[in-house]
C-alpha cells in the first residue's frame, strides 16, 4: 500500500468500505497487541512497566515513512518502445557536449554548477546560444544528480535559480541530524531519514511535482540518474529498460525519489523502495519486452552481463518484491559508468538518431568533486578516530574506483567513436563525409588544486548539504575556472569570446 497507513498483505483485494474495515480491525488488532505487551511486562513491577512503555513510545516515535510510490507499467503506454527526443540542438549544429557529475553532496553540486556558468558564458555556434545549450547527455550521481536532474528539467535557464534554489538553502534543516534515542533507533531499522525528509525538501524546493515524463520535452537534455540496487548490488539506473523489468511506469516516477535514491547514504537516509510489479503485471509479456528492447547488448563485459542478469532477475526473483535503494556513489561515484553502459548498448546510444547523425564532435566533459588527499589525520602518530577512519576507508574505495572508471571512459569514448561511425555510415542518407567524426574527453577535478589551504578548506566541506555562501562561491568559481583553464577544452573551443554572465552567475 502506499501512504503511511497500516501494512495490510492479505486485503489486497479489498476496496472501498471494505478496506475501511480493514484498516479499522487492524488498528485495533495492533491496539490490543500493545495491551498484551504491556500486561506481560508490568508484571514484573513498575520499572519494568516504565521501560516497556519506553520501548513502545520509542517504537512508535520511530516509525518511517518507506513507501513505495511507483506505479505499475500502463497498456496505453508500452505499444512502442520509449524513444529518445531529437535534443536540444539546432538543425546544423555540429558539438555537442556530455556531461557527468560526481557524488559529494552540495560540493559537488556548487562544482558542476561553476562548470555549467563556464559553458554558459561561451558562445555555441550559432546566434544566441552559448555551449550549455548544446548539452545533450547530463549524468550525474548523489549530490551531482541535484544539479543534472535540475539542469534536465529547466535547461540552461535553470542556472538563473539553481543557485538560489538549492545552494544558498540549508537543505539540513530539514534533515534529522541529531544524536538521539530516536533516532538511534530509526539508524537500526535502516535510516534515520525517510521520504518526509530529503525527497519532500526535494519536491517542494527544486522540482515541483515533476516526473521523468516532464524530461520527454525536445528542448531537454537527456538524464541518467542512477542509485545502488541492494538486492544485485549493482547500479539502478533510472530509465525505461529498467523500470519495464519491474513492470513499472518510468513516466510517472518523481524526479525527487530518484534524486533521493541516488544520494541516499545508508543510515543517515532510509533506502528509496521500488515495487516490484511482475507478479501481476497489467501488461502482456511481449509488450513488456519491447519495453525492455533498448537494453539488450551482447557486450562481453562482465558488467554488462551482470546487468542484463539483473533485469532477468527482476522479471524472475520470486523473493524481489520490492526494490532498496541506496546512494549511487557505492557503485559509480562519476556517473561515468552508466555512460559507459549506455554507450555499450550500440550505436546511436546515449544520443537519438537525429544527433548522432549531423554533429562532427562530441566532447564528455566530467565534473569530479571528490577531494582523495589530505585531512589531519596525520599530523600525529595518534588516530584517526572511528569516524575518520570509516570516511577515509569510504572515500579510498569510491576514489580509487572512480579514478578507473575515467580511464574506462577514454577507452570506451575511442571504440563508441568507431562504432558510431559505422552506424552513420550504414544510413541510407548517410553525409558524404560520414567518418569525420571527432570524440575528446575531458576531466576536471577538486583534487587537483595545489593550493594547501584552498584544499583544506574543501576537504571541511566533505558531503554536507548545506554550505555557507563564501564556500559556495569558492568552489563554483574553481569549477569554471578549471573547465575554462583546461587544455583541451581552450583548444576545441578556441577563438569563442565570453558571453555577458545572468546576475545569478555574477554572483561570487
Amino acid at each position: 500500500m502506499r501512504g503511511g497507513g497500516p501494512s495490510l498483505p492479505y486485503c489486497d483485494s479489498v476496496t472501498g468500505d471494505y478496506l475501511d474495515i480493514a484498516q479499522k480491525i487492524e488498528a485495533r488488532r495492533r491496539q490490543a497487541t500493545r495491551l498484551r505487551v504491556i500486561a506481560i511486562a508490568t508484571r514484573g513491577g513498575p520499572r519494568r512497566g516504565l521501560a516497556a512503555l519506553l520501548c513502545l513510545l520509542l517504537a512508535a516515535c520511530a516509525t518511517s515513512d518507506i513507501s513505495p510510490v511507483n506505479g505499475p507499467l500502463l497498456p496505453a503506454v508500452t505499444t512502442t518502445p520509449a524513444t529518445l527526443s531529437p535534443g536540444p540542438l539546432p538543425p546544423d549544429a555540429d558539438t555537442g557536449i556530455v556531461l557527468a557529475f560526481s557524488g559529494g553532496g552540495a560540493r559537488s553540486a556548487a562544482f558542476g554548477y561553476g562548470a555549467l556558468t563556464a559553458l554558459a558564458e561561451r558562445p555555441s555556434g550559432h546566434r544566441g546560444r552559448s555551449l550549455a545549450d548544446d548539452v545533450l547527455v547530463v549524468s550525474g550521481v548523489s549530490g551531482g544528480a541535484i544539479l543534472a536532474s535540475y539542469y534536465a528539467l529547466n535547461g540552461p535557464a535553470g542556472l538563473e535559480t539553481f543557485r538560489r534554489a538549492f545552494l544558498d538553502q540549508d537543505v539540513e534543516a530539514a534533515l534529522r541530524t541529531s544524536l538521539t534515542p530516536v533516532n538511534l533507533l530509526r539508524a537500526y531499522q535502516g535510516g534515520v531519514n525517510d521520504l518526509t525528509g530529503l525527497p519532500a525538501w526535494l519536491d517542494a524546493n527544486l522540482f515541483h511535482g515533476a516526473t521523468f515524463g516532464d524530461l520527454r520535452r525536445a528542448s531537454r537534455p537527456r538524464l541518467i540518474v542512477h542509485a545502488t540496487d541492494l538486492y544485485n548490488r549493482a547500479p539502478f539506473v533510472f530509465d525505461q529498460p529498467s523500470f519495464a523489468a519491474l513492470c513499472s511506469n518510468l513516466d510517472g516516477f518523481p524526479l525527487s525519489h530518484a534524486v533521493a535514491a541516488s544520494a541516499a547514504v545508508p543510515v543517515v537516509f532510509s533506502p528509496i523502495v521500488l515495487r516490484n510489479f511482475n507478479t501481476a503485471c497489467p501488461v502482456g509479456p511481449a509488450a513488456q519486452w519491447r519495453q525492455l528492447s533498448p537494453a539488450r547488448s551482447i557486450d562481453p563485459a562482465l558488467t554488462e552481463r551482470d546487468y542484463q542478469a539483473a533485469l532477468v532477475r527482476y522479471r524472475t526473483a520470486p523473493d524481489l518484491n520490492f526494490l532498496k535503494l541506496y546512494d549511487g556513489g557505492l557503485v559509480d561515484g562519476l556517473g561515468t559508468q552508466s555512460l559507459i553502459h549506455l554507450m555499450r548498448r550500440g550505436a546511436p546510444e546515449p544520443l537519438s538518431a537525429a544527433q548522432a547523425e549531423r554533429l562532427r564532435r562530441v566532447v564528455f566533459i566530467v565534473v569530479d568533486a571528490s577531494t582523495r588527499i589530505g585531512g589531519d589525520m596525520s599530523r600525529t602518530a595518534a588516530g584517526p578516530n572511528a569516524i575518520d577512519a570509516i570516511v577515509g576507508a569510504t572515500d579510498a574505495m569510491i576514489d580509487s574506483a572512480s579514478r578507473h572508471s575515467v580511464d574506462a571512459l577514454t577507452l570506451q569514448a575511442k571504440a563508441w567513436r568507431d562504432k558510431l561511425v559505422r552506424w552513420r555510415c550504414a544510413r541510407p542518407q548517410h553525409l558524404a563525409d560520414c567518418a569525420s567524426f571527432d570524440v575528446e574527453v575531458i576531466r576536471i577535478a577538486l583534487a587537483d588544486v595545489t593550493d594547501h589551504s584552498r584544499r583544506q578548506r574543501i576537504l571541511a566541506l566533505h558531503n554536507k548539504l548545506t554550505l555557507r555562501p563564501d564556500d559556495v562561491g569558492l568552489v563554483a568559481g574553481l569549477g569554471r575556472r578549471l573547465l575554462t583553464g583546461d587544455p583541451t577544452f581552450q583548444r576545441v573551443f578556441a577563438g569563442r569570446p565570453r558571453l555577458p554572465r545572468g546576475p545569478a552567475m555574477a554572483r561570487r
